[in-house]
């Protein structure tokens, strides 16, 4: 399933992160990171959250041409 622009945004603000703290740090922990990227994610610029849904368009493009067919079903 190809990750939406905020998922790729999450990812990269979880790699800044990690690479700048200590593992050990309460800062670092999953769900604090998410929340984190989610505050940051809405003070970014509109140039910010356009350059990642174009990431997140060529990352579903990638995703289209290895999976060709692919449909996502939901586990419930």
């Amino acid at each position: 399933r190809p990750q939406n622009s905020f998922v790729i945004y999450r990812r990269n603000i979880q790699a800044k992160i990690a690479s700048s703290i200590a593992s050990d740090n309460s800062i670092g922990k999953l769900d604090n990171v998410s929340k984190l990227a989610g505050k940051q994610w809405k003070k970014e610029p509109k140039e910010i959250r356009e350059l990642y849904g174009l990431i997140a368009e060529c990352a579903k493009k990638v995703h289209d041409f290895l999976y060709p067919g692919y449909v996502y079903h939901p586990r419930r």
